[in-house]
């Protein structure tokens, strides 16, 4: 959903210079983002699932397996969001820093 949102909302920055889409427009737009969708996840249906990836369990899970799953679940193995995550702290300490900063520094205005 929040890649048809994205689509929708830079199509019409870029084609439609300011102006308000017709009905007939939007009705092409949505079909052609519901098309796009649909040949994406028929395309990962195809490729089935990652070698890292477990198939989902529609089994109750057994008291064995619920023990280790909670602990390994949460942690993230892909180093890219990690350093997301990394820069985004690093931003905001940074950010945080140079507001602190600048706002001790008050000129007076002189007459």
């Amino acid at each position: 959903m929040a890649t048809r949102i994205a689509v929708r909302h830079v199509s019409r920055r870029l084609s439609s210079s300011g102006r308000i889409l017709s009905e007939e427009e939007k009705a092409a737009e949505n079909v052609y983002i519901k098309k796009t969708e649909q040949e994406k996840l028929e395309k990962l249906a195809r490729k089935g699932p990652k070698p890292e990836e477990k198939p989902i369990d529609t089994k109750p899970s057994s008291s064995a397996s619920s023990a280790a799953g909670p602990s390994t679940e949460k942690v993230s193995t892909d180093k890219y969001r990690n350093y997301a995550v990394i820069a985004g702290v690093v931003t905001t300490f940074g950010a945080l820093g140079w507001y602190l900063k600048s706002s001790g520094k008050k000129e007076e205005v002189r007459d």
